[in-house]
């Protein structure tokens, strides 16, 4: 499955920049390791107070800000400050995948794509907790298929995840690896 994988999903990025369709947008960087056996580098933030996405799963990123030019320049930027190396350098970029909008309708977020061209040292800042590489065969692995429940806005909601050891990717960073890994190729 390895490098039919990359494949796979290289063929459903685009190398144009996406427009963001509002005021407020994001990137994030899935970054692959090993084509032959691709895995991909998932983070779980920090806790914070005020962060809507603290103590989740996700990929490094965050919002653009004035000084990056492109989505691109955001997503090299968030990952040097949250995981201490420069995809400039150690990665090959593959293209934008579909941009996603997150469930409050506020921020639209574009996902970047990058395979390692060599080994990397992770270096997590203090956003993040912890970090791990998880093999993309894992995830579509039917014991991986999960649900998360939480209670929102006063009711409890149960949401589709994958279940990676004690990493349970659901929300935002679910939809855009769901989106990622069922497309046809």
């Amino acid at each position: 499955m390895g490098p039919d994988m990359v494949a796979r999903i290289s063929k459903n990025l685009t190398p144009q920049e996406p427009q963001p369709k509002g005021p407020r947008f994001a990137a994030v960087s899935i970054i692959i390791r090993d084509r032959r056996f691709p895995s991909i580098l998932l983070i779980k933030r920090a806790e914070r107070s005020g962060d809507p996405w603290s103590g989740q799963i996700a990929f490094p990123g965050g919002k653009m800000q004035p000084e990056d030019r492109t989505a691109r320049d955001t997503a090299v930027r968030e990952t040097m400050e949250e995981v201490g190396f420069d995809l400039g350098g150690a990665a090959e970029f593959l293209g934008y995948a579909s941009v996603t909008t997150t469930h409050t309708g506020t921020m639209d977020v574009v996902p970047l794509v990058f395979i390692l061209k060599e080994g990397v040292e992770i270096k997590p800042n203090g956003e993040v907790a912890s970090y791990r590489w998880v093999d993309l065969g894992d995830l579509l692995a039917p014991e991986t298929q999960s649900t998360h429940k939480l209670s929102y806005q006063g009711r409890d909601v149960e949401l589709p995840a994958y279940a990676v050891g004690d990493y349970v990717v659901w929300g935002l960073t679910h939809g855009i690896l769901s989106k990622l890994l069922a497309a046809p190729g």
